[in-house]
């Protein structure tokens, strides 16, 4: 059996060989540390859960979503990796990823202004763009928030930063895909249902987003 050094050397030259070894990589660092060898020390876990973390987060959500759901249920693994699967997640792991960041202490909240941001993405050609750079998160993040077609993203923007519910509605109407009248329904129910610290602590994960590529990891 390869050492851990020797096992993160192999795992990170994958990482440097580009976009079109991720999810092979991603699976195989899963494995890992879903099956981790008795004779790896503890200590070693951290080390490739942050290389996880990393290769989801530079993933498209669909590209991972197979991933993410072989953790759920799962509660050795630290939050920092649930939250950066949280866009590959079915709804069931989302809400669970919610409750252990709601369960967390008080966090403080960045308000957002609703007229201002509304009138940002209605005048935008780029609403991905807008929306990272008014909320402070990532561009990835913006687009995955848009994606979402439950609205479950925005709906985290929301409550984290005290937008009202009909600013939300408003909101999910102007920048994300075209909904039917009954989904854009259901969205308020999703807003409704998420916690509000729940949605603060996973806002601040992702506005706190290291920029450094997986490939760029070193051994601890």
């Amino acid at each position: 059996m390869p050492s851990p050094r020797e096992r993160l050397s192999h795992l990170l030259e994958l990482a440097a060989q580009g976009a079109g070894e991720r999810v092979h990589l991603a699976d195989e660092v899963a494995d890992l540390l879903l099956d981790w060898p008795s004779a790896y020390p503890a200590a070693m876990r951290g080390t490739f859960e942050a290389l996880l973390e990393k290769i989801v987060g530079e993933m498209a959500p669909a590209s991972c979503s197979a991933i993410a759901q072989r953790f759920a249920g799962r509660e050795e693994v630290p939050l920092a990796l649930f939250n950066a699967f949280f866009f590959s997640a079915p709804g069931a792991m989302q809400e669970d990823i919610l409750a252990r960041n709601a369960a967390l202490g008080p966090a403080d909240g960045a308000r957002i202004d609703s007229d201002t941001l509304l009138s940002a993405v209605r005048g935008s050609r780029d609403c991905a763009q807008t929306l990272a750079e008014i909320a402070c998160v990532p561009q990835a993040i913006a687009q995955a928030m848009l994606a979402d077609p439950t609205g479950r993203g925005l709906a985290v923007l929301a409550r984290a930063t005290g937008m009202a519910r009909a600013s939300f509605s408003a909101m999910a109407i102007l920048a994300g895909p075209v909904r039917s009248v009954a989904e854009n329904f259901a969205m308020l129910g999703v807003y409704d249902a998420i916690p509000e610290n729940g949605a603060r602590h996973l806002l601040a994960a992702w506005r706190t987003k290291a920029e450094q590529p997986a490939a760029q990891i070193a051994a601890a």
